[in-house]
């Protein structure tokens, strides 16, 4: 009598989880040698639990994290994509953390979402919000804050050079040349070289541009003192000297108040949380990948990796 076959098939073992909250199990996810796209799932499911236990599901949340790149159509075209379909039906609230960049793309950042809200566009600010990402700030009904958040000068960037820095600087050339006229042609040679007269006219214009942006964001909003959009517009494009300049949350609820800015907040402890978690990610995608790391746009499609520069 033939013995009868038995096929005995190997469960298939559950993957393998970790808690993404502790450093020694972000360690070994990456030691692991995950593929990235195993990776990325146990980092969404991390940012959903993180949302979860600080109650933010009533938002439609979305992310503007870049240290790397300067906000772009890239960013706004992410963004879009990540609220398009919203139609209204969820107020929105964005993670930022960004340096700044071009001024176009962050206008119609802010605008969309301000349009697509339900009723309340927010915004967290962990750590820095920036020049263009200040401005996209402006068009927030909230701003959730804390003691390292910063905003700053809408001051726009030409070529890697701050546009009114550079207005500033021909100025102090032709105080210089008025000093010392016998200088005038070596001002002159060296102003040529350096900087065309159609860019002049243009640094004018790209910091007269952020102007008017900024004004149509801060308008229908009431501020502290009877301040006017086109006043405080003026104030975060031109009053600033240095490009790198602080405004905390202090300053910001000054200018904005105090029911624009936000404090202790889950939105911001939550915003804190994720800075951190991103900050950790980068570090260690760059250790065992050799790639730099942004989050741009939705919890599920967010990430983005750019291979490291050698």
């Amino acid at each position: 009598m033939a013995q009868e076959e038995v096929n005995i098939q190997d469960e298939p073992s559950e993957e393998k989880t970790y808690d993404l909250s502790v450093f020694a199990d972000q360690i070994e996810m990456f030691k692991d040698k995950l593929d990235d796209d195993v990776i990325n799932s146990h980092i969404i499911n991390h940012l959903k639990k993180i949302l979860k236990d600080y109650k933010l599901d009533k938002y439609h949340v979305v992310f503007l994290y870049d240290e790397y790149k300067s906000i772009s159509g890239f960013h706004s075209d992410k963004i879009y994509r990540a609220v398009s379909d919203l139609n209204n039906k969820k107020d929105i609230l964005m993670f930022i953390e960004s340096g700044g960049g071009q001024i176009e793309p962050a206008y119609l950042i802010s605008k969309t979402c301000k349009r697509l809200a339900k009723s309340k566009f927010a915004i967290s600010i962990p750590r820095r919000a920036k020049s263009a990402a200040t401005l996209i700030s402006l068009g927030a009904a909230e701003l959730h804050m804390g003691l390292l958040s910063q905003l700053g000068p809408i001051d726009p960037q030409f070529n890697g050079f701050p546009a009114l820095g550079l207005a500033n600087a021909v100025e102090k050339i032709a105080e210089m040349t008025a000093k010392h006229p016998t200088a005038a042609d070596m001002f002159a040679q060296y102003l040529n070289s350096n900087v065309s007269i159609r860019d002049l006219g243009y640094f004018e214009r790209i910091n007269e541009s952020a102007t008017q942006y900024a004004i149509r964001l801060l308008n229908g909003k009431t501020f502290p003192d009877s301040k006017t959009c086109e006043e405080l517009a003026d104030h975060f494009t031109n009053h600033y000297k240095d490009h790198g300049f602080v405004i905390d949350s202090d300053e910001a609820a000054e200018l904005l108040g105090n029911s624009l800015i936000k404090t202790g907040t889950n939105e911001y402890e939550a915003g804190n949380d994720i800075y951190e978690f991103f900050n950790v990610l980068d570090f260690l995608f760059g250790i065992f990948k050799q790639k730099n790391m942004r989050f741009v746009g939705e919890v599920d499609n967010g990430l983005d990796l750019i291979d490291k520069e050698k």
